[in-house]
């Protein structure tokens, strides 16, 4: 009986070293964008010590780079959630270990979050999905059990929450502010926006 080839498969190093060009490629945008939100994809693979077909080859424009780079983000972002183990104790300190935590992890991707804020609302919070999904049973969590204000859904929290902490990446960019005020500040703002009894001052 005649016999099928295997399907090709990309040889492991190949494929390692394919990891590593894309990883150091996502390394050069992110520190490009920091120092010129409009870096080019040339300065991009100076940055890299590639040839600009090589990004290409991962990247077809830069609008798609600039999404992996996102993504990159908004995982590492997601771990740093976890990490924090928002499900651990009550709801208020969760929440104020989650903050913290996010905002340390967010430190070096300010530049990317000022590009991000431009997007039409519904893209943005697409984006912010899988960040989102993380910290909504926190959310819901601190509503049964009175720590949180009920009197307004979950998802009005987290759109809250996540335009307080692009505000904060702002003010940080924009230098009124340096970060260990910023997070001070973040952190005392959401919860208190939580916790705050409706058309009064918090609790």
């Amino acid at each position: 009986m005649p016999t099928h080839p295997e399907p090709a498969t990309e040889p492991p190093r190949r494929r390692a070293d394919a990891e590593r060009s894309i990883a150091r490629i996502l390394d050069a945008a992110l520190d490009a964008l920091a120092s010129d939100p409009d870096a080019s994809m040339a300065e991009i693979a100076r940055r890299a010590r590639v040839v600009r077909a090589t990004i290409y080859v991962h990247f077809p424009t830069r609008d798609a780079l600039i999404d992996a780079v996102r993504q990159r983000a908004m995982h590492e972002i997601s771990a740093a959630i976890a990490a924090a183990e928002p499900e651990r104790g009550d709801a208020v300190g969760a929440l104020r270990r989650v903050l913290a935590s996010t905002w340390r992890e967010l430190g070096r991707y300010h530049a990317l979050v000022a590009i991000t804020t431009q997007l039409p609302q519904a893209e943005l919070r697409s984006k912010h999905h899988s960040v989102l999904a993380r910290l909504e049973p926190l959310i819901a969590r601190g509503q049964a059990d009175g720590s949180f204000r009920s009197d307004v859904p979950a998802s009005w929290h987290l759109s809250m929450l996540m335009a307080l902490i692009h505000a904060a990446s702002a003010e940080l960019q924009a230098a009124r502010v340096d970060d260990g005020h910023a997070e001070d500040a973040l952190v005392s703002t959401v919860l208190g926006a939580l916790c705050g009894l409706p058309g009064g001052p918090s609790a």
